[in-house]
């Protein structure tokens, strides 16, 4: 028997077709433009309060509020009522943005820091949560589908909404961006009614014993661990690429370009990914994948010559909204239903520990080396990350131990 495999416009037509999907997408956009756009605008924030050092700080304290957050908001989507934990979730979110806005350049710093730590606590469950409702409401043929749009459109927000952030601060203040931001997400808590959202087996007579978040973490480690790498790579090359740039006689500006070819090429790789199934498991897959984003990303620590920088990002980007897609769907079969939100604010949460540590290291070896072993010293810590995770990912799980003996 021949099985036709669906064509790139049947699949997403399908998806987009389901009841309430577009606005799930629309609303999805909405809530994640001001965690994309958050850190330009705390930065912008402690300017106008006296201080580029004080908006970094704010910027990496909002930071650990979402990675500190997100497990256990995670897990409230899993175990209550979805519409009434996003609505409160997303108010409390945009409540924090508009006291930011009303606390830039009148209050002391020590405010203006729990603001920013609430800011980044409050949204943190929503994105594994409304993910999670996703994957709930997709029929299961439809799923990887679903999760590479999703991907792809995450992608769009990360190259539009920093600039979105620039422009409103130059044409008015860092008040208004967080405003902006507030009702960006206020949007999405007022139609939480209307977002697509399954009745989850936890919520059903009879329903299964909910797995703690400990459980949740020795069952899907591993996948986190690999979303950790794949993000600590990200974060190496946004810290070092300015850098690399200005020592091979280049100009910094270059990077904006060439952080754009890899913007561009993910979307579209994300698109396609999604659209059809592809060979080898998602162990197989991610292995390859890692393994020829990285290599691509060490280039600029190999050669000297700027121009196949945006080559070789652009190559980058071809691998990294697939890399995203299968980190989600592993997920997904590693985990009941009932841990899917958790699980998926997991994944957020050593993402965003990920992107961070690579910043911080990249910023040390700055100051101790040269840009070109900078990023061969990164790209390797990435390689040692990934290939433990999926080492581990390989191992099979224990054995439960047998029931005593009566």
């Amino acid at each position: 028997m021949t099985t036709t495999t669906p064509t790139h416009r049947s699949n997403y037509r399908s998806v987009l077709s389901l009841p309430g999907a577009r606005l799930w997408y629309v609303t999805a956009a909405l809530a994640r433009a001001p965690v994309v756009m958050a850190p330009l605008a705390l930065v912008f924030v402690g300017y106008t309060a006296g201080s580029f050092t004080l908006g970094g700080v704010l910027a990496a304290v909002y930071a650990l509020g979402e990675a500190a957050a997100a497990p256990v908001l995670g897990r409230w989507f899993d175990t209550r009522p979805f519409v009434p934990v996003l609505r409160w979730t997303l108010t409390a979110n945009a409540l924090a943005f508009a006291a930011l806005a009303a606390a830039a350049g009148r209050t002391p710093a020590f405010v203006l820091i729990v603001l920013a730590a609430l800011a980044g606590a409050a949204g943190a469950g929503a994105p594994g949560g409304m993910r999670a409702q996703l994957s709930a409401t997709t029929p299961h043929a439809l799923r990887t589908s679903a999760l590479s749009l999703d991907t792809s459109l995450s992608q769009v927000v990360r190259a539009a909404a920093p600039p979105l952030a620039s422009g409103l601060y130059a044409v008015a203040t860092a008040s208004s961006v967080l405003i902006t931001m507030a009702v960006f997400v206020a949007i999405p808590a007022a139609a939480a009614h209307r977002i697509p959202h399954a009745t989850l087996p936890s919520d059903r007579p009879h329903r299964p014993v909910a797995l703690s978040i400990a459980q949740i973490l020795r069952r899907s480690w591993a996948t986190a661990l690999l979303s950790a790498a794949i993000m600590f790579l990200i974060g190496t090359v946004d810290v070092l690429l300015p850098a690399r740039l200005k020592a091979v006689g280049s100009t910094p500006a270059l990077a904006g370009p060439v952080l754009a070819a890899f913007a561009v090429t993910s979307i579209i790789a994300g698109l396609l990914y999604g659209a059809r199934s592809w060979p080898g498991s998602a162990r197989v897959q991610s292995a390859c994948m890692l393994l020829l984003m990285t290599a691509a990303l060490a280039v600029p620590g190999l050669t000297g010559q700027p121009l196949t920088y945006a080559f070789v990002f652009a190559l980058a980007g071809i691998l990294y909204s697939p890399l995203l897609t299968i980190r989600n769907v592993a997920l997904q079969e590693q985990l009941p239903e009932t841990a899917w939100a958790t699980g998926f604010s997991l994944l957020y949460a050593a993402a965003g520990l990920g992107y961070g540590v690579a910043g911080l290291l990249a910023a040390a070896l700055l100051d101790t080396t040269t840009t070109a072993t900078a990023f061969l010293i990164c790209t390797a810590v990435t390689l040692l990350l990934g290939a433990v995770a999926l080492a581990a990912e390989r191992a099979p799980a224990p054995e439960p131990a047998p029931p005593p003996q009566q």
